[in-house]
């Protein structure tokens, strides 16, 4: 696979406003920015990115945009926990953020 699976994706009006609440004019997101504002929040409150939370944007390519992210230098950890009912929770975790930390 070329890793380019698209790459750069603009977030969709929707998706858009799930995070940037501004309406002062800036060029569009992409799907990655919308996950990073996530992760930024979930950060900020000292708690992981829950998988539905991510699936609740609709960005259906998420593993795609987070390897997107990782490539941009942010550190993002995955914790993967087993329910008892046989459920797989998946939860993000923002170690660095290349963006407001400096580099790793």
């Amino acid at each position: 696979m070329n890793g380019g699976l698209w790459r750069d994706h603009l977030a969709s009006p929707r998706q858009e406003q799930l995070v940037f609440r501004s309406s002062r004019k800036r060029l569009r997101p992409t799907q990655a920015d919308v996950i990073v504002e996530l992760l930024r929040g979930k950060r900020a409150l000292g708690k992981p990115l829950e998988l539905p939370e991510i699936l609740a944007t609709g960005i259906a390519q998420f593993g795609a945009r987070i390897l997107e992210l990782r490539r941009r230098g942010f550190v993002i950890e995955n914790e993967l926990e087993h329910a008892a009912d046989g459920r797989v929770l998946s939860r993000y975790w923002l170690e660095c953020d290349p963006e407001r930390d400096g580099k790793p």
